[in-house]
């Protein structure tokens, strides 16, 4: 099941590769339709989301922009870029993921909050893909409290995710579904 909005990612390669969460001008979510390909660099025109909250703190609202070039060895340029959470799931976002009854992961609505809504993990389990009602979800085949996770990536899911791989994981927005907690759910959106 496709949406008509995504949430995509980025990061600013002109201040610290600092993470990007990139908006439409009006504070919406890109159209499913985005020129914006993974691995592409654009010159973008943007400023940081007024009023911004954590754990979000990474929105900009995109006012323009064109493509400039193009990341060769995706994952060996983020890996000398990033400092992934590393381990179970728990390590994520600061130490605040935990799981739902079902053992989705999730970071609970209350204080402290993490200091960020996107980063990257390298897990020490593998993470395998299963489909239900067509949602792809991973679910972490280690030890853990926090076992489930949406995939929400704009490439096609890998049908596992190797230990030791590079995962790009993000809070989505607070969430009050009826029959689990409120919270900001643990979403993968790519594994290189």
């Amino acid at each position: 099941m496709r949406h008509e909005r995504v949430c995509v990612g980025g990061h600013d390669l002109d201040h610290g590769f600092r993470s990007l969460r990139l908006l439409r001008s009006d504070g919406t979510n890109m159209l499913e339709k985005t020129a914006l390909v993974i691995g592409d660099i654009w010159e973008l025109d943007f400023r940081d989301r007024p009023g911004v909250q954590p754990p979000h703190v990474e929105d900009v609202l995109v006012e323009s922009g064109k493509r400039v070039d193009r990341v060769r060895g995706l994952e060996a340029f983020l890996r000398e870029r990033v400092d992934p959470w590393r381990g179970p799931p728990e390590q994520l976002f600061d130490g605040h993921v935990e799981g739902t009854p079902s053992g989705t992961a999730y970071v609970p609505n209350e204080e402290p909050l993490p200091r960020q809504s996107t980063g990257y993990w390298t897990p020490d389990a593998e993470l395998d893909r299963r489909t239900f009602d067509d949602k792809v979800r991973y679910f972490y085949l280690g030890s853990s409290v926090a076992t489930r996770f949406s995939w929400v990536g704009m490439e096609d899911p890998p049908d596992e995710i190797p230990v030791e791989s590079l995962v790009r994981v993000s809070l989505a927005r607070l969430w009050s579904p009826p029959s689990a907690p409120a919270g900001y759910y643990v979403q993968i959106s790519g594994a290189y």
